[in-house]
C-alpha cells in the first residue's frame, strides 16, 4: 500500500501521463491482486472476518513448567 501510495503522491504531480500512468502500472495491478478471491485479502467479509474452522483449532503444544516464568 505505502508503494502505491509513493507512486500516486510522485505520479500526481506529472501533467501529461501522471495520473494515467499510476491507474495502468501501479493501481490496477497491485488491486487486481489484493481484491482477488484467492487473494491476501480473500476471508475478509462486509460482516467480518471469516476464520474456517481448521484455523479456529489450536497449535499442538505442551504447557511450561510454572517456575520458567519467574
Amino acid at each position: 500500500m505505502e508503494a502505491i501510495w509513493r507512486a500516486w503522491e510522485h505520479l500526481r504531480l506529472e501533467p501529461a501521463l501522471g495520473v494515467s500512468t499510476w491507474w495502468l502500472n501501479h493501481a490496477d495491478p497491485h488491486m487486481r491482486v489484493l481484491m482477488d478471491k484467492e487473494g491476501p485479502f480473500k476471508k475478509c467479509g462486509y460482516d467480518g472476518h471469516k476464520t474456517s474452522a481448521l484455523d479456529r483449532t489450536a497449535l499442538p503444544h505442551k504447557t511450561p513448567e510454572a517456575e520458567i516464568f519467574d
